[in-house]
């Protein structure tokens, strides 16, 4: 896939109704894109998002300050809705796979049905909703 590809779709995705009124999500999303573009995609770690995004300390207790992990919740319930709604039937999908930072770009396979692919993304996207419910603490 071409990057000025992926940068279009990035910019897209930013520009949604789900990400234009957060800053932070969109300075995140961007980050991290950029530096998987960039082949430095080995390089993010919470403290460099923390440093490059969040203007904090390389040395910062991420024990006591989960920002990074926060904002990292913010874009994937960003991402999902964007992917559920206005984005439903992109041929480009960023998605932010929990339990790291490095997103995960990929198309959806040209000739296959669109509608059908829009209808995996939602039940996919339901699904995660569920995981998110099952796993909340109680």
């Amino acid at each position: 896939m071409e990057h000025d590809e992926v940068r279009r779709h990035l910019e897209k995705v930013l520009e949604s109704s789900e990400f234009s009124n957060a800053p932070r999500a969109q300075q995140f999303l961007r980050f991290v894109v950029e530096e998987t573009l960039a082949n430095r995609a080995s390089d993010i770690k919470e403290p460099l998002v923390a440093a490059r995004v969040f203007n904090l300390s390389t040395d910062f207790d991420r024990r006591r300050n989960s920002i990074v992990r926060a904002e990292a919740t913010h874009v994937r319930r960003r991402l999902r809705d964007y992917y559920m709604g206005s984005g439903v039937s992109d041929s480009v999908i960023i998605d932010l796979p929990r339990g790291g930072y490095l997103p995960v770009i990929r198309t959806v396979a040209s000739g296959g049905s669109k509608p059908q692919d829009a209808r995996w993304r939602q039940f996919a996207a339901f699904l995660s909703l569920f995981r998110l419910v099952r796993n909340k603490p109680r």
